[in-house]
């Protein structure tokens, strides 16, 4: 289970220094990779000589590289088809708003969303209304699990657009993408996806699964920071797609001679980008890509999904109730384990050198990161089993 990578991998996360951490599907706590490409980010700012590049600003010729290698990069991880598929943006809410803001809806017309969602997913769903559709929220029997079935029969033919999580932030509830997007294409019903809990946990190829559109923070399991995040896009959604806000960008421009803003490929993503992007995390993203790149995320979902099913038997070993499904094809990466002293349990852990997060409610929700270790895992366990024995 501790191939040599993961040992290297943890060994860039200085959290690990200091706690069994199991908090990753909040954040990564950050890398000394990170902070090393954007600390180069600064040195490229600062340097200037003869045929300064500077696109905007001294010292920015080396970060538009930065930038380009990076969109090409996040689009063969993501199995795009190009770099025009690709927007980056400062999070996973720009993303979804800058679609549903930006979509031609017509009165009647309907989103569907599930009750479960965060709120950067469900509140700019309810604010479609403001644009004259409708915004119906299909409900979890259970506050747990949300499976496609009951998504798709909130739809009807008035629908245009489902948004969903590939991964539930609150119970780890993996859905079906390939399945969902079928039936939702079927239906003439376009499909956006955040995929903040699953990137870097498991293999995404969004050509394969045929979802339209896929936004995502990437301070989670693509080992980047705040403040940056990208959306895909597929040209069909795309061209629909009117940019929200109007800047310069590699795909709109201006024609003086009329006056108007100019968009020679209405299926370009990039026309959504509004206007300097988050250069330092743009750096931050390429070293994290570059990181689970040269692993291979065959290798890191192997591992994760290992990890959880060590943790998933060792907690239902000391009695406790897990409410994330153990089959692989419906989780990922989390566990939503219940306790009613949810608070209590998570501080009693980190007193003791574990960290994780309260869950829903009566719950703690446990995640595993591609550099979790076997101590690790042996400690929360152990520091559980002190917890039913007090």
């Amino acid at each position: 289970m501790d191939e040599r990578w993961v040992r290297a991998l943890r060994a860039q996360f200085p959290v690990t220094e200091k706690t069994a951490f199991f908090d990753i599907a909040y954040e990564n706590c950050g890398s000394r990779f990170a902070r090393a490409a954007m600390k180069r980010f600064y040195e490229d700012k600062a340097a200037v000589g003869p045929g300064l590049v500077k696109a905007g600003g001294a010292g920015k010729g080396p970060a538009i590289e930065v930038i380009a290698r990076t969109r090409a990069r996040l689009a063969r991880f993501l199995g795009a088809p190009d770099i025009r598929r690709i927007a980056f943006t400062k999070n996973t809410n720009e993303g979804v708003n800058l679609l549903l803001q930006g979509f031609p809806f017509r009165r009647g017309d309907s989103v569907v969303v599930g009750d479960l969602e965060h709120a950067s997913v469900l509140m700019p769903c309810l604010n479609v209304r403001r644009l004259g559709a409708e915004c119906r929220v299909a409900r979890s029997p259970d506050g747990c699990n949300l499976p496609e079935e009951l998504l798709l029969s909130a739809a009807d033919e008035t629908t245009r657009i489902m948004v969903v999580s590939a991964v539930q932030s609150c119970s780890g509830y993996q859905l079906d993408l390939k399945r969902l997007a079928g039936e939702c294409h079927t239906r003439g019903i376009y499909l956006i996806v955040d995929g903040i809990q699953a990137l870097g946990f498991r293999r995404m190829d969004v050509s394969d699964l045929g979802i339209d559109a896929l936004t995502a923070s990437c301070y989670k399991g693509l080992l980047a920071t705040e403040g940056v995040g990208f959306l895909y896009c597929a040209q069909a959604l795309m061209e629909q797609v009117a940019p929200v806000f109007a800047a310069d960008s590699p795909a709109l421009g201006i024609d003086r001679e009329s006056w108007s803003i100019t968009c020679p490929d209405p299926g370009d993503a990039r026309k959504l980008e509004n206007g300097t992007i988050s250069f330092m995390g743009i750096y931050g993203l390429d070293a994290g890509l570059e990181r689970l790149m040269e692993i291979g995320m065959d290798r890191v979902e192997r591992h994760v999904s290992d990890c959880f099913e060590y943790l998933y038997r060792g907690l239902e070993g000391l009695g406790f109730v897990i409410d994330t499904p153990f089959l692989p094809a419906r989780r990922c990466h989390s566990l939503l384990v219940r306790e009613q002293r949810s608070q209590e349990l998570v501080d009693y852990c980190l007193e003791r050198g574990g960290l994780f997060s309260r869950g829903r409610d009566g719950h703690v929700r446990i995640s595993v990161a591609p550099f979790t270790t076997r101590g690790d895992m042996d400690k929360l366990l152990d520091t559980f089993r002190q917890w039913k024995q007090a």
